[in-house]
């Protein structure tokens, strides 16, 4: 099948992954939360992935390898990434900077708890800190952002030696996430002052950014290589739902973790089945390639607007019993109903 950039498939898991991303911002109560919230876990690795998949692909010609067009085509990428990234941490911090000053808060005194010298430290060691998040909206999730420029960055710098290192960089770094993991449940040591238990301590560019677009570009040199690859279809379908089952197995028997063992299993059974099948869907399509990355990228303000509402009285708090559907229904609102209208229109 045609390997073309523009892989539906690929685009319609990219919603589903954005909706599941919202699960774990607005979690779902009970033993089917649970559920969800460990397979969830997929979503954002997943997407490390896929930008590690056609990162350097050139369609037509196979894997980009020469170390000028490595360094040509990555440079633009992180262009693009960092205006991204300017808009969407700019629109958060307006919001955060109006909620603050709503709260009483002085100029000065917002920017001393924003910008000190700790919270730099934790954003450029972890891609986190209240740089990224804080009481107005609590989670951190634009570190995704950050991460990825750290990675296209490393990528750009060491363009010679990226296919003689990656293979070994991918075990090691994964191997290192896993044992944190570990000690996060059975042995929580200190490095630097900070708890490993710390969710961004192993959560970051180095461990779990790295990696991902890593095993992406691995897959891309691998795939177009690949003459018979449809034969893995039933195999890839089989990795997908064993990679859940563990997930779920893994956080009942050890504990809630940033990313499980399950979670790559997922991710390289969607990359490979992703290749393996003609789909043809319009609608996930449209919304996976005009949609999801707003919905990722603003879900959390929602979320914050909610929280908002509800602490003033605005909605009752009852409401947020169904939090994780209302913040799917605003986004759909927000996000999803243009592309799909211009879609149809572009198509009709």
């Amino acid at each position: 099948m045609d390997k073309a950039k523009d892989n539906k498939f690929i685009y319609a898991v990219r919603f589903i992954a954005c909706l599941f991303v919202i699960t774990i911002h607005a979690r779902i109560p009970g033993i089917v939360g649970t559920f969800i919230f460990s397979v969830s876990r997929f979503a954002v690795p997943f997407f490390f992935a896929v930008s590690g998949r056609f990162l350097l692909y050139d369609h037509g010609n196979g894997p980009v390898t020469d170390v000028s067009k490595i360094r040509s085509t990555v440079r633009k990428a992180l262009v693009r990434l960092l205006k991204i990234s300017a808009i969407v941490y700019m629109v958060h911090l307006v919001f955060s900077f109006c909620f603050h000053m709503a709260k009483g808060y002085s100029v000065s005194e917002y920017l001393g708890s924003k910008f000190n010298l700790f919270e730099v430290c934790n954003f450029l060691l972890f891609n986190s800190g209240r740089i990224v998040y804080d009481g107005s909206y609590v989670f951190d999730h634009m570190w995704f952002l950050f991460a990825l420029i750290y990675v296209y960055g490393l990528i750009y710098i060491f363009a010679p030696v990226l296919r003689k290192w990656y293979k070994a960089l991918i075990v090691i770094l994964l191997s290192l996430l896993f044992f944190g993991e570990l000690l996060q449940t059975y042995y929580p040591v200190k490095l630097f002052g900070i708890g490993i238990s710390t969710w961004y301590v192993m959560r970051n560019w180095l461990f779990v950014g790295m990696p991902f677009v890593l095993i992406g570009i691995l897959f891309n040199d691998h795939v177009y290589r690949c003459e018979n690859i449809v034969k893995y279809k039933i195999p890839s379908i089989v990795m997908i739902v064993f990679g859940i089952i563990l997930s779920f197995l893994e956080s009942r028997l050890i504990s809630e973790k940033e990313v499980y063992l399950g979670s790559i299993i997922i991710v390289l059974g969607i990359l490979i089945l992703s290749e393996c099948i003609s789909y043809n869907g319009d609608i996930l399509y449209c919304l996976g390639k005009k949609a999801s990355s707003n919905i990722y990228y603003y879900h959390v303000l929602v979320i914050a607007i909610l929280d908002i509402a509800a602490q003033n009285g605005i909605i009752p708090w009852d409401v947020l019993v169904f939090k994780p559907i209302l913040v799917m229904i605003i986004c759909f609102v927000l996000f999803c109903i243009k592309p799909i209208i211009d879609y149809r229109k572009k198509n009709s």
